[in-house]
């Protein structure tokens, strides 16, 4: 008997906590998300503001090194998959306040996508991803099965200082905010 596990979906975890740009991204995302309160019109986010399309974070001169070593990351993921190599072209940050959350989407013209959490304040809400083979499964009698193969959701406990790479087409979300405050750096990549 052989047992194939067809359409794996990867997902990488790397340990960003003692990089010495933390202090800097921190004092920046403070500052441009108190400077402008245009952020808060974001149409995937509930209870928060996003710098989408208005501030490329990772490409301000103070956070080089630490998009230097994102892209290390990436192109550790890319090796491992033996994918194209791709580079970050947008990059921004969403902050979520008690209650807030973030709708499911996907970053469909992303190879890589990206969420880097440099502040997870006490009982902040976790990052989801729903299953790209859910809509194609009617096959199933049962609701209620519980195995990685019959999967409708993943919810990721994510880590302060953590990245986590993904396909930019998997869907993701998150649960409802529990804490007082969140912050991810998100981006997406192209060859």
């Amino acid at each position: 008997m052989k047992k194939f596990d067809l359409f794996p979906t990867p997902v990488m975890e790397f340990d960003f906590t003692n990089h010495p740009n933390l202090p800097d991204l921190l004092k920046l995302i403070d500052h441009f998300s108190s400077d402008n309160t245009e952020n808060n019109n974001h149409t995937l986010i509930k209870k928060g503001y996003s710098s989408y399309n208005k501030i490329n974070i990772l490409l301000l001169p103070d956070l080089i090194d630490l998009k230097n070593d994102i892209q290390k990351s990436i192109d550790y993921y890319s090796r491992d998959l033996n994918i194209t190599f791709s580079s970050i072209f947008r990059s921004w940050f969403n902050v979520l306040d008690n209650q807030g959350k973030v709708n499911a989407h996907h970053h469909g013209a992303s190879v890589i996508s990206g969420a880097f959490y440099p502040l997870l304040e006490k009982n902040t809400c976790n990052l989801c991803f729903k299953s790209p083979l859910y809509v194609s499964r009617t096959f199933e009698s049962s609701k209620h099965i519980n195995n990685n193969h019959f999967q409708d959701d993943v919810v990721m406990s994510i880590k302060e200082n953590h990245l986590y790479l993904f396909p930019g087409w998997l869907e993701h979300y998150t649960e409802e905010n529990r804490g007082s405050k969140r912050i991810v750096v998100s981006f997406n990549t192209k060859f």
